[in-house]
């Protein structure tokens, strides 16, 4: 069965989905990704100036460090009250 729209999805290696679909939005994988998308605001990246969506205001590329340095400061604070108990 073919649609009459294909799916405007652009995965992260930049390739396009392009699956044939009903609704206009996107295939039936996609449609509520793209919506979600669109309410979200592109930011620039905080290391590198690229521009994302993403919660903690960082790239793919660069978003690792972020993750650690969290992780870090959650073990410390960790080590900090058991130390004081």
């Amino acid at each position: 069965m073919y649609g009459e729209y294909y799916c405007p999805f652009i995965n992260y290696s930049g390739n396009i989905c392009g699956r044939s679909c009903m609704r206009e939005e996107g295939c039936s994988i996609h449609w509520k990704y793209v919506i979600k998308l669109t309410n979200k605001p592109l930011i620039p990246c905080s290391d590198c100036g690229k521009l994302t969506r993403s919660a903690s205001g960082r790239c793919p590329t660069h978003i690792r460090g972020f993750y650690v340095s969290k992780y870090y400061h959650k073990l410390r604070t960790a080590f900090e009250h058991s130390s004081k108990a």
